[in-house]
């Protein structure tokens, strides 16, 4: 369990710090900062705006809102059964494979963090190993609940699932208030970013 755990944890980690360099260059590529810093900041207000309506609609339940409780079902219990198998190639690459379908819909939850991230490194001109060393780091604390929720998930489903319904609303809660945050000063003017 802990080996399908890690491969998972490192396919998803490469994946995501794949998407930001590509959403760095994007904005690097594009340079019209006096158009896309409010959209960015527009994109981010909303993001926070709807983060903040879910923790207020789910009221400290664990939602799914992505498939129905059957669907659920049917893959945690395929995840299991690849999880207690012996880890071999075809395994190994239905992992990563997994790992890259569920970092797609996760990063659809965290587009306008993400893209405020890399927005904000773009403004500064950053050489290029510092804006790997600052997409590094931000890559390492996205997968802080990953590794939280695989250590209690290898410990037994019954606490991740007590622990899991507080933390995703609190994220939501925290997130939303950032968003919102970083959404006014983006509309604001780029200043504020430059450091």
């Amino acid at each position: 369990m802990i080996v399908v755990a890690g491969l998972f944890i490192v396919a998803e980690s490469m994946m995501y710090f794949m998407i930001l360099n590509v959403w760095y260059k994007t904005w690097d590529f594009i340079k019209l900062d006096w158009l896309m810093l409010p959209l960015v900041g527009i994109l981010s207000l909303g993001g926070g705006v709807y983060f903040l309506y879910k923790f207020r609609k789910n009221k400290g339940q664990l939602v799914c809102d992505v498939t129905s409780i059957e669907h659920q079902r049917k893959t945690t219990s395929k995840i299991k059964d690849i999880a207690t198998r012996p880890l071999n190639i075809i395994g190994a690459f239905i992992i990563i494979g997994l790992a890259f379908s569920v970092n797609i819909i996760e990063f659809a939850c965290s587009v306008g963090l993400a893209q405020s991230f890399t927005k904000i490194l773009e403004l500064n001109d950053l050489s290029f190993w510092t804006q790997q060393w600052y997409t590094g780091i931000y890559t390492l604390f996205y997968m802080v609940d990953d590794f939280i929720v695989f250590g209690l998930a290898i410990f037994g489903y019954r606490k991740f699932y007590q622990f899991g319904a507080k933390y995703s609303n609190l994220a939501l809660l925290i997130g939303g208030i950032i968003l919102i945050i970083l959404g006014i000063l983006m509309m604001s003017g780029k200043n504020v970013f430059v450091f």
